[in-house]
């Protein structure tokens, strides 16, 4: 028998244990997750004869439309099922858990970041549409320009993050996420040596979200500096932050370095009409974190 509901709270170690087996995470990021973000009520489960087969969480967003308006959405994350349990659709009956769930709390779309490319295809099969884009850059440090002497970087607040993040991406199409989540990111940086940073190049203030990927490699998951500061903050952050080269996440729209290109990001599935119609179908979101 299959049973779709929303987690208890004395059902965390089965969860926890079913994420370090489907995905192999560290402990620690998971145990983050579960300390930050986990809510009860926000973490679907299917249950196979009373025995946990498969879950997903929802953190909720808000998404800024091409007009200016707001649509309210959750972004589907952490979607896990057993190895024995695989092969029985059961990722796709919560997926369509989620649609009638969502509809009666009201939200007006929900939102995934497919965590390969073929996974695109997955979602694409229960009407999940391309919708967000990232501009991505690979450079060696010997790449980067020179360091202008007025730029700094500093590490800030979840608070301050968000404030910046919020000014710099008011005029694009995007999604915001709470404080609550951008501490998230924090603690996922620093568990490599990262974290949250504001940028200060020449008269502009930007923010950047960094981890390591390894000892020589660090990823900015998103650099939020316009095209014309991009290469005056990959500077100062190559100056900070230690390692051999770097990978950065930028706005689609944001066309600021030489080598840059295009990629799909996330996916958007709507439940309104009218909010779905003001989106428009040729729109590059920017979605950012993602978590992933």
């Amino acid at each position: 028998m299959v049973e779709i509901r929303q987690s208890r709270s004395d059902e965390i170690q089965e969860q926890k244990a079913l994420w370090q087996t489907a995905f192999g995470d560290d402990p620690r990021y998971i145990d983050w997750f579960y300390e930050c973000c986990w809510r009860p009520e926000n973490m679907l489960l299917l249950l196979e004869n009373g025995k946990l087969a498969s879950m997903l969480a929802l953190l909720p967003q808000t998404l800024r439309l091409p007009n200016g308006e707001t649509a309210s959405a959750y972004y589907i994350y952490a979607l896990a099922t057993a190895p024995e349990a695989r092969n029985k659709g059961y990722g796709q009956q919560l997926l369509g858990y989620v649609d009638l769930f969502l509809k009666e709390r009201g939200a007006d779309c929900a939102t995934v970041v497919p965590a390969e490319a073929s996974l695109f295809k997955f979602f694409g099969i229960v009407d999940f549409l391309p919708a967000f884009y990232t501009r991505k850059v690979e450079l060696l440090r010997s790449m980067t320009t020179a360091l202008h002497p007025q730029d700094r970087i500093k590490a800030i607040t979840p608070a301050e993050y968000n404030a910046i993040r919020e000014r710099v991406l008011a005029d694009i199409p995007s999604v915001s996420y709470s404080e609550t989540q951008i501490r998230y990111q924090e603690g996922i940086g620093k568990m490599t040596g990262g974290g949250l940073y504001q940028i200060t190049a020449g008269d502009f203030q930007g923010c950047a979200a960094a981890e390591y990927l390894d000892a020589d490699s660090v990823l900015f998951k998103e650099l939020l500096l316009p095209p014309e500061y991009m290469p005056r903050g990959l500077a100062a952050l190559a100056a900070r932050m230690p390692g051999q080269r770097c990978f950065a996440r930028t706005p689609a729209q944001w066309d600021g370095m030489r080598g840059s290109y295009l990629q799909p990001f996330g996916m958007i599935k709507w439940y309104d009409p009218d909010k779905r119609a003001l989106w428009g179908a040729d729109t590059q979101g920017y979605m950012g974190l993602g978590f992933d």
